[in-house]
C-alpha cells in the first residue's frame, strides 16, 4: 500500500511485463477507488484462507 500527497491510498502491483518496461521497476500503482470498481474476483492460495472456513469450503 501507498498513499499520494492527498492521503488518497494506492495498492503498489507488480506487472507481468518485468521490470523495465516502466519508471517504477515493473510495478504500478492503482488506486483503492479503481480496485473497488472494478474488482470481480480476487485470487488467494488455499493456505491464506483460515482453516475453518477451509473446512466449511471443503478445501
Amino acid at each position: 500500500m501507498a498513499k499520494d500527497e492527498k492521503d488518497e491510498k494506492y495498492f503498489i502491483t507488480k506487472n507481468s511485463w518485468g521490470t523495465e518496461s516502466n519508471d517504477f521497476g515493473g510495478k504500478l500503482y492503482i488506486s483503492e477507488k479503481y480496485v473497488k470498481l472494478k474488482t470481480v474476483a480476487i485470487m488467494v492460495h488455499k493456505d491464506a484462507i483460515p482453516k475453518d472456513i477451509r473446512k466449511k469450503l471443503k478445501l
